[in-house]
């Protein structure tokens, strides 16, 4: 049944890869793209292997708090409930880990995508049980469950342009801010997306780059491991260092952020330089070096509310 209407975001999405080159592609995003899609075909049940429900795999605070399903937190990301919404997420991820993946290297960026998949999830959880109490949605509200990998996608989404130089924009919006508008936006033309879920992938990937996660981007020991006077120097304790110079406080978040930061102009500045050198002489058929396209707004979508 490939060929019917349901799996047609299942071609797109293999035409995509093809046309990309298999080869191209790095080996954590290829084994998550190929986790995803199998799991959406059901290849695991060819060997006799069961696959759960989407229902016993959603996230929701009842699912993980209450029931202690804790598997939630992470299976319920390799769920998609349709063809199209597989190819949303796995198209975008392409983009994605392509861009990543070859700047942390395998390792790193395969603990980062561990840190958002259980992370995300977890928040998700807590903003629930917020919104419940607060809103006074009810008890219902934590019983409302969602699935797919977009909050991974969010937080990714943070972390690139987070370790994009400052002077870029969109649409006269700083590329800093843009998933913040990309959230209202999608929740506005989308109604039936997770609001929640893709602010829970916001904040996770907040929480990697600019607060006590960061350890996993920057592969540094995290500074509550360290302990003693180190531990109180890396949050910031102001004390003072020789004889009566002023307290100094230290952020390594901070730091670590400006030396991507730094990384990355370094690498816009080259790219611009080769692109003017280019420019200057003669055109070349086929060959040269190959360079990325902008990423489809629309590859931002999707992650669907499942109500039992």
């Amino acid at each position: 049944n490939v060929g019917n209407r349901q799996n047609l975001g299942v071609l797109l999405l293999a035409l995509q890869i093809f046309q990309f080159g298999i080869d191209r592609i790095p080996i954590v995003t290829l084994i998550t793209l190929l986790t995803n899609i199998g799991v959406y075909l059901h290849v695991p049940e060819l060997f006799h292997v069961d696959l759960p429900k989407v229902r016993d795999i959603c996230i929701s605070y009842n699912g993980v708090v209450v029931y202690r399903e804790y598997l939630r937190l992470v299976l319920s990301g390799f769920y998609h409930l349709s063809d199209m919404h597989l190819y949303y997420n796995m198209a975008s991820f392409l983009y994605k880990g392509t861009q990543l993946e070859p700047r942390l290297g395998a390792f790193r960026f395969a603990s980062v995508l561990g840190t958002l998949l259980v992370g995300s999830s977890a928040v998700y959880c807590a903003l629930q049980y917020t919104a419940a109490n607060l809103l006074m949605l009810g008890a219902s509200h934590l019983s409302t469950c969602a699935a797919g990998f977009s909050c991974v996608l969010f937080g990714l989404k943070v972390i690139m342009q987070n370790t994009t130089p400052p002077s870029h924009s969109l649409f006269g919006i700083s590329i800093h801010m843009a998933y913040w508008s990309e959230l209202v936006w999608i929740s506005i033309i989308s109604p039936n997306v997770s609001f929640v879920g893709h602010l829970a992938g916001i904040l996770t990937g907040l929480l990697i780059t600019r607060g006590p996660l960061n350890f996993v981007l920057t592969g540094e020991t995290p500074a509550f491991f360290e302990g003693g006077l180190r531990n109180q120097q890396s949050w910031g304790s102001g004390v003072a260092s020789g004889g009566g110079s002023a307290p100094r406080r230290s952020n390594i978040y901070q730091d670590r952020a400006d030396n991507f930061n730094e990384a990355e102009d370094a690498e816009l500045q080259e790219a611009i330089r080769r692109s003017l050198a280019e420019e200057n002489s003669t055109p070349r058929r086929g060959g040269g070096e190959y360079s990325t396209q902008p990423e489809p707004r629309i590859h931002v979508l999707l992650i669907y509310y499942v109500n039992f």
